[in-house]
């Protein structure tokens, strides 16, 4: 159980690096249809395997799909939401084959596919929970919801062409379902950290951070789909060919400025009360260095992909850690059986 769950958080995470890769090369519609691509399983790699009227076929199945989107949410009550995807016109532009990025979006959904057996794994191997840690097991099935979810939010991405909203729900529900199957992880670990000196006071720091991270990750996803905003508003760029950060908006502003907490209390933890888990606020703290120094590439270069997919995946890393952290001091209260 243990490993299929480790495995599961790991490929979770690889998954962030991925699509971080899709992003910023901007394979996101290389395949135009989910889970298939391009109708297959295996994709083309030359337009010559395509029929000619390829364009239109897998628009119109897109089309479909977005029909469907937009009735739930309807029918969720989500009406102004639906109205906004139904009447989008960047919607119904079919976007031409091109084998790269075909693959770029194929190899994250294989990677996707392996997260899907390592959770399956897990699910399978905590049914042994079932009468003496029933939390164990409640968890990972949660866990295996909060995926197949996310799967469905890989299609709606797919279905509404990138649109503003469902990215960030993507994005983020990915972190939910690290959470679901870390927490049972903690909770079966032998050495529990329950008695620590300074406890009360490094309980307090690591909520405060990570309620922090937790919206510098939301305003963090909003702000690169602002970008693509602005981007096609032609005002992307700043009259010293920096990026624009006032089109950008507070919520970047947010986005920016709220690293700088963050970092002071991992350093402090780091240098005052590290204890047992000194090495982990001192790597969380690297990384929030390197994180800043990416993010300031992002800017002045106007994200260029290296920076661009390396900012994504250290956020999720730095997300990860503080909430490995966070379970480590409120995994035994809350989580009893």
């Amino acid at each position: 159980y243990r490993k299929a769950g480790w495995l599961t958080c790991f490929s979770i995470f690889l998954l962030v690096l991925a699509g971080g890769i899709v992003r910023t090369t901007g394979s996101g519609m290389g395949c135009p249809d989910w889970p298939t691509c391009f109708g297959t399983y295996i994709p083309p790699t030359s337009i010559n395997q395509l029929p000619e009227n390829y364009q239109e076929v897998f628009l119109e199945k897109r089309l479909a799909k977005i029909d469907k989107y937009v009735n739930i949410l309807m029918g969720l009550g989500f009406k102004k939401q639906a109205e906004k995807i139904k009447n989008d016109v960047n919607i119904k532009k079919a976007h031409p084959f091109s084998a790269v990025t075909t693959w770029i979006e194929a190899l994250n959904r294989y990677l996707g596919a392996l997260t899907g057996v390592f959770a399956l794994a897990a699910f399978v191997s905590s049914f042994q929970y079932l009468k003496k840690k029933k939390t164990v097991f409640v968890l990972t099935f949660l866990g295996i919801i909060a995926i197949l979810i996310n799967a469905w939010m890989g299609s709606v991405v797919v279905a509404t062409n990138l649109m503003q909203g469902p990215i960030t729900v993507h994005y983020l529900a990915a972190f939910l379902a690290v959470a679901l199957f870390m927490c049972p992880l903690v909770k079966l670990q032998k050495d529990q950290n329950t008695a620590l000196n300074n406890f009360k006071i490094k309980k307090a720091l690591i909520l405060t951070a990570f309620l922090l991270v937790l919206v510098q990750s939301i305003t963090g996803t909003w702000s690169r789909e602002t970008v693509d905003l602005i981007a096609s508003q032609g005002k992307l760029v700043n009259a010293e060919g920096h990026l624009n950060l006032s089109a950008m908006g507070l919520l970047f502003a947010i986005h920016r400025y709220i690293a700088i907490p963050v970092f002071l209390i991992a350093l402090y933890l780091w240098k005052k009360l590290g204890g047992k888990y000194k090495n982990y606020y001192g790597w969380i703290s690297i990384i929030i260095i390197s994180q800043i120094l990416a993010g300031s590439a992002n800017i002045l270069w106007v994200l260029p992909p290296v920076s661009q997919a390396y900012h994504i995946f250290a956020g999720g890393i730095i997300f990860g850690l503080w909430l490995y952290l966070l379970l480590q001091f409120f995994v035994n209260k809350y989580l009893a059986d």
